[in-house]
């Protein structure tokens, strides 16, 4: 088995360091531009931890040389090589308590996605509670236009029936003074009449009694005029109570009309009452849920930035500025 087969795979750390001191030899300061030219492979942010890493070894080695320039070379050795292992194994306890840090963080965000979905789901909720109160709006339009129509069919009855009573009194006069012409007419004929049949009875009495007979058939004929006539007005005012009366049902049907209408206006009244309490309902109880979610929110944010406030020193400000980018990505959120 050659010496090939048997090298174990440098880390990305080894691979880095090397491209590092090639760099330095050919008097290039290392970054993770230049480093990056030989070492394609890893992230960015890595690549730079390994060359912040040899930048710290580097002044590490200089100034161990520089305080204990007479110690023997395999002291020097040794203490760099305790050095490098005290290193690794800090460098180890650091990644295992960033791990730790990022599976925390890990589920906090988990919790953190859970809460901004029902939050999403909340709007969602409240957009459909929108829409709904845009058709609760439609239908009280269209319920107020139903009642202001009804309210103009009202006016228009009610104006219509003034215009009948205007009409009916109107009538009722004319039919007033009718029958005070008619009254008076059927005076003046009767009066004529009575002159007539006193002129009749005076030329009887002067005919003597040879016209008796044609005196009583005369007297006859006046009677049987005269009732005729009172039969005939009387028929008259009986026609005209007739057609009063009748004026007076059309009043009482339109009055059962008008009173129909007003009992739906009040019906529709308490109709668009109820509908506005419901929506009023549920406006109400969306914004008590969406209360809660945002105190939960914050409640959760507060953690987390509890959380990130007790990591290490050497991590204080990458981390604060990774949970101020957590925290500006969640509000955009």
């Amino acid at each position: 088995m050659n010496k090939t087969e048997t090298e174990q795979p440098k880390s990305r750390r080894e691979a880095v360091w090397e491209v590092c001191d090639q760099l330095s030899a050919q008097g290039i300061k290392p970054s993770l531009r230049s480093v990056k030219m030989h070492y394609p492979r890893g992230s960015d942010t890595d690549v730079q931890k390994d060359v912040n890493g040899w930048f710290e070894h580097v002044f590490a080695q200089h100034a161990r040389r520089r305080v204990i320039p007479s110690l023997p070379e395999t002291v020097v050795k040794a203490m760099e090589a305790f050095w490098e292992t005290a290193s690794l194994e800090a460098d180890n306890q650091f990644a295992k308590e960033r791990k730790a840090h990022e599976d925390m963080r890990s589920e906090m965000r988990e919790k953190l996605d859970s809460v901004l979905a029902e939050l999403a789901q909340s709007k969602a909720a409240a957009t459909k509670s929108e829409q709904d109160n845009v058709d609760l709006r439609l239908e009280l339009s269209h319920r107020s236009t139903l009642l202001s129509d009804a309210e103009e069919e009202i006016k228009v009855l009610r104006r219509d029936l003034d215009e009948l009573r205007r009409h009916l009194q109107k009538r009722d006069m004319d039919h007033q003074e009718e029958l005070s012409h008619l009254r008076d007419t059927h005076e003046r004929n009767l009066k004529a009449q009575r002159e007539d049949f006193e002129l009749q009875v005076k030329l009887v009495r002067e005919a003597a009694a040879k016209q008796t007979e044609e005196h009583d058939r005369a007297m006859k004929r006046a009677d049987d005029h005269y009732r005729d006539l009172e039969r005939r007005s009387l028929m008259e005012i009986d026609s005209m109570r007739t057609r009063a009366k009748s004026a007076d049902e059309l009043i009482e049907r339109q009055r059962n009309t008008v009173h129909e209408r007003e009992i739906e206006l009040v019906e529709l009244r308490t109709e668009l009452r109820l509908i506005r309490e419901t929506q009023q309902a549920q406006i109400d109880d969306l914004a008590k849920r969406n209360g809660a979610l945002s105190s939960q929110l914050s409640q959760l944010q507060a953690k987390v930035e509890r959380q990130e406030a007790t990591a290490s020193p050497e991590r204080g400000g990458a981390e604060r500025r990774m949970g101020d980018v957590l925290h500006h990505a969640t509000l955009q959120g």
